[in-house]
């Protein structure tokens, strides 16, 4: 079951808002968490933010990532500092961990629909067959336009995020990832309130689509640069963190 950690509430503007990438990162360096909501939409429209977005949709936009981002106090802040440490190309990565946490149905797309078939070797993800799954999930209420409308925002959250490729017709691929960015997800997912020895087997390790013996040596990377004792194997990725929570972490990198 979801931890506090997994946001279960979901906001509709799913369908319009996608992973967003260059929209995620302005947001992160610009974004200020001590201000009230609409002044920073004022902000983000005044300063285009998200280019030439109109005051709706930088609203909208502004109030979708905050949910996505702004997830306790202080933590914007360690994400924006950990931004200055990490690997550029990871960003996709560290965007796609922060859906997984946020939304529902990217978290059941990534997690579940995608894990499932990635470990069956049925790489293809046809768009109906998606759409169908996905219509088990929304509410009934939901018109079949509207599932296929959800269907496609999250398939191409999926491809912007790095674990889908190609546009008519998607595979689903498993990219990289790299041990400070690894690092983060275990420390984070501490900070929101799930233990690091929880992590194998739940939404985030199954959205990584990395079998256990892939990500092994990243675990043990991060043993030896000290940031977490490594008390897993083949079978079972545990750890014991060894810094006193995620701005303790980032001091050390």
């Amino acid at each position: 079951m979801p931890t506090e950690a997994y946001l279960t509430a979901h906001t509709s503007d799913l369908h319009k808002i996608g992973a967003n990438l260059p929209e995620a990162r302005e947001f992160l360096l610009a974004y200020d968490p001590a201000l009230k909501s609409e002044v920073n939409v004022e902000r983000a429209f005044q300063n285009r933010w998200y280019g030439n977005a109109s005051m709706g949709v930088c609203g909208r936009t502004t109030r979708h990532l905050a949910r996505r981002f702004d997830r306790a106090p202080g933590y914007l802040l360690l994400l924006r500092a950990f931004l200055g440490k990490m690997d550029s190309a990871q960003f996709p990565q560290l965007n796609h961990f922060h859906m997984v946490l946020a939304d529902k149905y990217y978290r059941w797309a990534a997690s579940d629909f995608l894990a499932a078939r990635f470990s069956d070797g049925r790489l293809e993800v046809p768009k109906a067959t998606f759409d169908d799954a996905l219509a088990t999930q929304l509410p009934t209420t939901i018109s079949r336009g509207g599932v296929a409308r959800y269907g496609r925002n999250l398939l191409t959250s999926l491809r912007d995020n790095g674990y889908l490729e190609g546009r008519a017709e998607k595979e689903i691929r498993s990219p990289a990832i790299d041990v400070r960015t690894l690092g983060w997800f275990l420390y984070a997912l501490q900070a929101l309130g799930q233990g690091s020895g929880d992590f194998d087997g739940s939404p985030v390790y199954r959205a990584l689509l990395k079998p256990r013996n892939l990500l092994l040596p990243t675990f043990v990377e991060g043993e030896r640069l000290g940031w977490w004792e490594f008390a897993g194997d083949r079978n079972k990725l545990s750890v014991h963190l060894k810094h006193a929570g995620l701005a303790a972490w980032l001091e050390a990198l």
